[in-house]
């Protein structure tokens, strides 16, 4: 989706958090919720107050009042997302979207696809800097009448600054010989405007082989507006203790991301926009560092894709967007060997308002692909304001998951790919409603989801290899609350909980991901101000399937002096022992100090 937002009306200075589990607005007061344009939800943007799916908005500013470190950590406010780390500061990290599997969640930049072919466990190799981002948006529930592939759980579009004067500093060193640094720069010359940033992370880690070294820079130019060229490139080496078997492997990937986004002649009841993309990713994985020659892997895809979208005015009630698209995906692998596949959607959405109270979004994306054949997938949302203060919403859609080459091909001491696998399919529908009164908001939403030709890694015992197999129908239920409320400006307090119950037909096999998610789930975040002086505080707990459950806490302390602020940021301040993937360690209480200057 184009990842231009605008607002018909200029949005609260401190924008809160958009609580996701609900769908409440960053706004408390509907006459604002109406006015703000989200653009991952529907195949045009809209207002958010005429959008009937659940959608969460978290801000660059809050990305800064919180302890933020890492993608991962965004997408931690939010209860109905489980983030799955195999180590801290982004190394690697999986999302799992109301208890989705992890390949079940689509990654996006500007609208442009992450999702790697080769592997679900790559997609947080973002190569945007946090400093970068303008907002994250986070779509819940099937979204592949809009996106395309891997959309069943959830969509997460991550939305990157424009142009403009600005400077960006930030250092910190911290626990663990860590050592963190980032600066952006952003200029304007004549009617160009060029921005540059870069970062990079090191750690010797918290235990033998779980250090890490990461790597990042971002150039993006925007012209008259119309046009926005951008280049991005991360470069990730850490160590890979325990992430994939009891060894001590070792990892090293590298993404480049290429985009270029033009918004064509534009009247009043109509306009055109189109945007191509290139991405390439590298992946070397040793499986045990004391034998690299016997279990070395390299990995390099491609993926190339272009898009064309047109939205037009029929009437005062009625409006139609349209959208087409295609693309191709190759690997180049020592193990999995090469292979491609091309692609190529078309989508259309109609808004149908009734009255001034009542939008209707029917919708329907035909994917096909060259080894996967084609996939029809039509969705319906609808919203209706009851007064000021309710707003009721419901949606209900089609999504499928292609295999990822792994899947298909990967072999090694612990793990054995089937060649011969068919896409997974899913239908998924929720209904809520929403609650605002003054600067309190509260919502509820309860939703389903049907899966068929579910793709895992199963094995009878202990003693034999995990092998892919489509083995598995999953029947998903939950129920989302949430309670906000906002402070005032600067300062906001936000609580969620998330219950979801799995089930799948018996077998005697273990399973390795489609069953092993959180059934509860909490997640609460704040941001104080006292004058020169700014709290903001992160926890979640989660009690897993297997019974597993902890509590993590994070905590920001910063004080401006002038134009710089220091702060000291606590990871895991309480100190918890505890695994997100079972068998890799977390590590525990990790503190660090730093300095920024804007």
């Amino acid at each position: 989706m184009p990842a231009t937002v605008r607002t018909r009306r200029r949005a609260p200075t401190a924008v809160t958090l958009f609580i996701v589990a609900s769908g409440i607005p960053a706004a408390a007061q509907p006459p604002t919720l109406k006015e703000t344009v989200v653009v991952t939800a529907t195949v045009a943007p809209e207002t958010l107050g005429n959008v009937g799916r659940p959608v969460a908005i978290v801000t660059g500013e809050e990305l800064r009042q919180l302890p933020i470190g890492s993608l991962a950590d965004v997408l931690r406010l939010v209860s109905s997302v489980e983030v799955r780390s195999r180590g801290p500061h982004g190394v690697q990290s999986d999302f799992s979207f109301r208890g989705a599997a992890f390949g079940q969640a689509l990654v996006l930049v500007d609208g442009v696809r992450l999702n790697d072919a080769q592997s679900g466990h790559h997609n947080s190799d973002l190569p945007v800097p946090l400093e970068e981002i303008e907002r994250v948006e986070i779509l819940l529930g099937g979204g592949s009448s809009l996106h395309g592939a891997d959309a069943t759980g959830g969509t997460m579009n991550v939305i990157t600054r424009r142009g403009g004067a600005r400077l960006h500093v930030d250092l910190s060193a911290g626990q663990h010989a860590l050592l963190d640094a980032s600066a952006t720069v952003g200029t304007t010359r004549g009617r160009v405007d060029h921005v540059v940033s870069g970062s990079i992370g090191h750690s010797r880690g918290f235990m033998p082989a779980r250090d890490h070294d990461i790597k990042l820079a971002r150039y993006q130019a925007t012209f008259r507006r119309d046009t926005t060229l951008a280049l991005g490139v991360v470069d990730k080496e850490f160590g890979a203790n325990g992430f994939y078997g009891p060894a001590p492997s070792r990892e090293w990937t590298d993404q480049l991301l290429a985009t270029v986004h033009h918004r064509y002649a534009h009247a009043d009841r109509w306009h055109v926009s189109a945007d191509a993309s290139f991405r390439t990713h590298g992946d070397r994985f040793v499986y045990d560092g004391r034998t690299p020659g016997l279990s070395e892997n390299r990995h390099r895809t491609h993926a190339i894709a272009a898009h064309v979208r047109w939205h037009g005015v029929l009437s005062h009630n009625r409006e139609i967007s349209a959208a087409a698209g295609g693309g191709r995906d190759t690997i180049e692998s020592s193990n999995l060997g090469d292979h491609d596949f091309s692609r190529g959607s078309l989508a259309v959405e109609m808004r149908q308002r009734f009255g001034t109270r009542v939008v209707l979004h029917p919708g329907l994306r035909v994917d096909t692909y060259s080894r996967f054949g084609t996939s029809w997938n039509p969705s319906i949302s609808a919203v209706a304001w009851t007064s000021e203060r309710v707003k009721l919403r419901a949606s209900s859609g089609r999504a499928f998951r292609v295999p990822t080459f792994t899947e298909l091909f990967y072999t090694d001491p612990n793990h054995q790919g089937a060649g011969a696998l068919s896409p997974e399919t899913a239908w998924s529908a929720d209904a809520g409603a929403d609650y605002f009164r003054g600067l309190w908001g509260a919502g509820i939403t309860l939703f389903a989801r049907w899966e068929d030709n579910v793709i895992d890694w199963v094995r009878p015992s202990a003693a034999v290899r995990w092998r892919t197999t489509n083995i598995r129908d999953v029947r998903t239920r939950g129920m989302e609350t949430s309670l906000r409320r906002r402070l005032a400006a600067g300062r906001q307090l936000g609580l969620q909980y998330t219950w979801l119950e799995a089930q799948a037909p018996a077998l005697d096999l273990l399973s390795k991901y489609a069953l092993d998610y959180a059934p509860h789930s909490v997640a609460a975040f704040t941001s104080n101000d006292w004058k020169d002086v700014r709290l903001g505080a992160r926890a979640e707990w989660k009690r897993r399937i297997d019974g597993r459950a902890y509590w993590v806490l994070d905590v920001q302390l910063a004080r401006a002096i002038r134009r710089a602020e220091l702060y000291v940021q606590a990871t895991n301040l309480l100190d918890q022992d505890y695994e997100e993937i079972r068998g890799v360690e977390m590590p525990g209480r990790w503190l660090k100090v730093g300095v920024r200057l804007r």
